[in-house]
């Protein structure tokens, strides 16, 4: 079972754990729900319509490109520390970045800044190095006004909380944009003028002991009332015990739960015990999850029943092994005809049950092929794909992180 995912694909033993986890949540969540200053909610819960944030604009004399800030189909943030840039190139691996003769370049799932609670001093000039080439392909640092008054660093992005912004702060030394952090405690009118400060972006860090979900609907609404554009993105953070499992579900139950309602631009997820990349490929899991940044193959099984002619399970991981790097593409495992059209919603191609042994392939909801053995129904549906004009070659550093595995699996 992968880390943290409720499947109904999979026994159901396995569905116990995060399900009780995802219940306790919940409890907790309505508890604190009550901390939270009073609000009226005036979306229309019949119909679907994502808030969309306004895009960072470029300004006259930038020396830095600003609008890779955010990504018009959801953001993602790392949290990284200065000890991390001791190693230029594995942070840039971490974050997501390809790498040519050493230098980083963004590719499909680069997070689109840094967030650094402390920045390395002036004279260490390979950690100010390393910055600067993020900030020349477009990842941003951004980092608290303090730390930048402390060790100044040109083209950054100050986060100042919305209350102090709110009294007049200023920029500190060679900041270009303000970010603005919310905790979801601050006055109507304090968030009625948040769009009115000139920040490219807000981080809702909501504070300790009050719910998240309730916090930041009256966020949202707060804004919305305003007539406030101001893109959000939801801070999640983690203490030194959390474990991935407790990483993974309560960020998607609380920020998740908000993004599926279009409430939220993008997501940063900070644990200072945890890996970098684990925290960024959940944080883009997590909008692929909400319908946002598709970065990777999606997949729709069905919850399997007596009627399925075949394990589900090793099935759908058979095809993910030869199909998990199509970005844009969604495959559908079926287990019979019965139901498994149905319940196939838009998926590009699928891959159903017809009888014992046999597999139907569709394009859409439409079947293609009939009656393929099942020993060959996975190289049929590549080149279906292929066929269609939706297949790219894995790139070789992949494929042979693919291979090792696959071999490790055997």
């Amino acid at each position: 079972m992968q880390v943290g995912v409720v499947s109904l694909t999979e026994d159901p033993e396995f569905e116990i754990d995060p399900c009780s986890r995802l219940a306790n949540l919940g409890r907790a969540a309505a508890d604190q729900g009550w901390g939270v200053a009073p609000f009226a909610e005036t979306r229309d819960t019949h119909a679907f319509a994502r808030r969309v944030g306004e895009l960072p604009q470029q300004k006259e004399g930038d020396a830095l490109d600003y609008r890779p800030l955010l990504h018009r189909d959801g953001t993602v943030y790392s949290a990284v520390t200065p000890a991390a840039l001791s190693s230029p190139e594995a942070l840039y691996r971490k974050l997501g970045a390809k790498l040519v003769v050493g230098m980083p370049f963004k590719d499909i799932a680069t997070s689109d800044a840094i967030f650094m609670r402390e920045l390395p001093p002036a004279g260490d000039k390979d950690a100010r190095r390393a910055l600067r080439r993020l900030q020349e392909i477009g990842v941003h640092v951004i980092s608290p006004a303090a730390a930048l008054a402390a060790s100044p660093l040109p083209g950054a992005v100050a986060l100042v909380p919305l209350r102090e912004a709110a009294a007049g702060a200023e920029l500190p030394e060679g900041a270009a944009r303000l970010a603005l952090e919310i905790d979801g405690t601050e006055t109507d009118a304090q968030l009625a003028a948040a769009g009115t400060l000139g920040a490219a972006v807000a981080l809702l860090n909501v504070a300790d002991g009050v719910s998240r979900v309730h916090a930041s609907r009256r966020v949202f609404e707060a804004l919305k009332s305003a007539g406030s554009g101001l893109p959000v993105v939801h801070h999640v953070r983690f203490g030194e015990g959390a474990v991935r499992d407790e990483i993974v579900i309560n960020t998607g139950s609380t920020a998740g739960g908000l993004l599926v309602d279009g409430l939220g631009d993008g997501a940063m997820i900070e644990a200072p015990h945890e890996d970098t990349d684990f925290l960024r490929t959940t944080a883009f899991g997590l909008l692929q999850g909400s319908r946002m940044r598709n970065i990777k193959t999606e997949y729709v099984s069905c919850p399997s029943c007596g009627r399925t002619l075949f394990d589900l399970q090793e099935v759908t991981e058979q095809i993910r092994q030869k199909t998990g790097h199509l970005p844009g593409v969604a495959i559908a495992v079926m287990g019979c005809i019965v139901n498994g059209p149905g319940e196939m919603a838009d998926a590009d191609f699928g891959y159903v049950g017809g009888a014992p042994g046999k597999i139907d392939l569709y394009v859409g909801k439409e079947v293609v092929k009939r009656a393929i053995p099942m020993e060959s129904a996975c190289d049929e549906l590549v080149q279906l794909i292929k066929d269609n004009g939706r297949w790219v070659d894995l790139p070789k550093e992949d494929e042979d992180e693919t291979a090792a595995v696959a071999a490790a699996a055997v």
